[in-house]
């Protein structure tokens, strides 16, 4: 069984007064219930200069990830692990209407933890509604992944082009075909990533997606020991936090944990975890509900 550490227990405890995300007693109960009470999409205030961004001539990617990218949510959507990323969906819905939840940023503190699996699974889960837009955007401009692991190539035009003026925002937010999800790669890699992020034209860019979509699910790169990650929370709503048995340093997470603002942080979710084995076979069958439980 998964387990969240004590710290982060106590802090959002304090801060909500209470455990606002009690497990459900079944995923359909807790699926019905959710899709009998929210038939329309949140209102989300966006900035009056925002121009209003369309999705009508989005180009489409057929996507095709090969079988270790572990889209679960795409390839196997009855398996217990896309039953998993449900549950933290909802449980990310359910906060919705305690507060503003559009921008989420999914990070954590080293590589191979495992966000990118989880931003990924996560946004293909959002996209599954028939009322509200969800946009899987790469932010990070040093290891791009989530095109790759999609198997739409490597080489596709995306934000940093946007960035650097060469290319639309319209040119580079793609629909992924059989799928109700629209991606927005990182693009060809700058050589100065926060630079480029700096240049002040992303918070607009930001803006005019807010107008399209209900759901942004960030993939930052790692927050340490880069400040690339630092500036995509402050333009976010929330922080989901992803750490790995084996590989997540405990010194290390307290560390990150005391850097963010304890409003933003929605919750964590640990990653390939065991009861002591070193077994990772079941690699999904150990997302258990207190592994995407928000705290």
């Amino acid at each position: 069984m998964s387990r969240i550490f004590d710290a982060l227990k106590r802090s959002e405890a304090e801060r909500w007064g209470g455990d606002l995300l009690t497990p459900p007693e079944s995923v359909t109960e807790l699926l019905e219930a959710a899709e009998g009470r929210r038939g329309q999409p949140i209102e989300t205030m966006v900035s009056s200069s925002a121009e209003a961004f369309s999705l009508a001539s989005a180009p489409v990617l057929r996507p095709a990830p090969s079988p270790d990218a572990r889209l679960v949510c795409l390839t196997d959507p009855g398996s217990l692990g896309a039953e998993k990323f449900r549950v933290l969906g909802l449980r990310l819905r359910n906060l919705r209407d305690q507060r503003k939840l559009k921008r989420i940023v999914v990070t954590g503190t080293a590589p191979e933890e495992g966000k990118s699996l989880i931003a990924s699974n996560l946004a293909l889960n959002q996209s599954r509604s028939k009322v509200l837009k969800t946009l899987l955007v790469d932010g990070d401009f040093r290891r791009p992944t989530v095109a790759k692991r999609f198997g739409v190539g490597t080489l596709l035009p995306g934000l940093s082009e946007c960035l650097r003026g060469e290319r639309q925002l319209s040119e580079v937010v793609y629909k992924l075909e059989g799928s109700g999800l629209y991606l927005l790669p990182a693009g060809m890699a700058p050589e100065n990533p926060l630079e480029l992020m700096q240049s002040g034209r992303l918070p607009e860019y930001l803006d005019q997606l807010g107008t399209a979509f209900d759901w942004i699910i960030i993939d930052t790169p790692p927050l340490f020991p880069l400040a690339d990650t630092t500036f995509w929370m402050k333009m976010s709503d929330g922080v989901l936090f992803v750490v790995r048995e084996g590989v997540t340093e405990r010194k290390i997470l307290q560390r990150a944990v005391d850097t963010l603002d304890r409003a933003t942080l929605l919750g964590v979710v640990v990653n390939s975890c065991t009861d002591g084995g070193g077994d990772h076979k079941y690699y999904y069958s150990r997302y258990g509900k207190d592994a995407v439980k928000s705290e």
